[in-house]
């Protein structure tokens, strides 16, 4: 007779990771803006090499990161005269960050055999591209929309930059969280998924 019988190291980690994971979501959120201000810098940096003077500076780092740009746009004061208003990103970061908790949870998860600090270090500063990318696309997705033809005529968006700024945005909200935090976390422990692998794999009894 065959019997299946899997192990319960795979069990034992994931039980592991759910316990890690409200408490990662817990800091991150808290700190969210020492999480997201090497984020932030690097946008700032990305955005006016862009564009010479496409941001004057950022403020308020954390759950919601303002970017005060060099475009102004037309627009009303209190007493509905025409002006000339500064354009202002309002942008969440935390949306293209939330893999950062999930991905200390995981780390916290192995047992000490595979746990290092050095890790959770290279973890964090692996995943600071993704989540510049998905903050840079944001922007610029941004002021595509709000900015106003003349916005994007000094930019120089033609039609397909306008398709490539929508479809890098979409992938860094949509995938790129997803892509980063998985291979990211297979690189930093190919000896934990051998182990994982060979610990779980089925193993079959014979019996007469």
């Amino acid at each position: 007779m065959l019997r299946l019988r899997p192990r319960s190291f795979l069990g034992r980690f994931f039980l592991q990771t759910l316990i890690w994971l409200p408490i990662a979501f817990f800091v991150w959120y808290q700190a969210a803006w020492l999480f997201t201000l090497p984020t932030a810098w690097l946008t700032e940096l990305v955005l006016n090499l862009i564009h010479p003077g496409a941001v004057e500076q950022i403020e308020g780092l954390g759950r919601e990161t303002v970017i005060v740009t060099g475009f102004e746009t037309p627009a009303m004061d209190a007493q509905g005269n025409p002006v000339m208003g500064q354009v202002i990103l309002p942008l969440n970061p935390l949306i293209y960050s939330w893999n950062l908790p999930v991905l200390l949870a995981l780390l916290f998860a192995a047992d000490e055999r595979f746990f290092s600090s050095s890790k959770l270090i290279a973890g964090y500063f692996l995943l600071i591209p993704a989540h510049v990318w998905g903050l840079t696309f944001d922007a610029l997705r941004a002021l595509a929309l709000q900015g106003g033809a003349d916005i994007r005529e000094e930019l120089g968006f033609s039609s397909w930059t306008l398709e490539f700024i929508a479809l890098g945005y979409q992938f860094g909200y949509l995938m790129l969280p997803f892509i980063a935090v998985a291979t990211i976390w297979i690189v930093l422990n190919l000896r934990l998924v051998e182990s994982l692998l060979e610990r779980n794999s089925i193993t079959v009894d014979r019996r007469d």
